[in-house]
């Protein structure tokens, strides 16, 4: 398993009722299973989190309504080359 990847996956489980609860736009952390709190800014959130926790061991994670409103769509417009 990749690293966080267990704390992604609970995120996406619970990412609808941290948005009912605590509203769009907030950052949970996350370990394991564990929510470790809910934070209003991801600075505030990582000066809380990595006092106690070391970097790299904790998902810091923008809460959205979502899964859509987590998804970036991106267009590279096709480059003509020279061979």
């Amino acid at each position: 398993m990749k690293p966080l990847e267990l704390e992604y996956r609970y995120f996406l489980e619970i990412m609808g009722g941290l948005a009912e609860r605590h509203g769009a736009g907030n950052y949970v952390a996350i370990k394991g299973h564990d929510v470790l709190g809910v934070y209003s800014s991801y600075e505030e959130a990582a000066q809380a989190v990595y006092q106690e926790h070391e970097i790299g061991t904790i998902l810091l994670q923008r809460i959205e309504d979502s899964i859509e409103a987590m998804t970036v769509y991106l267009h590279t417009p096709r480059i003509a080359s020279s061979v």
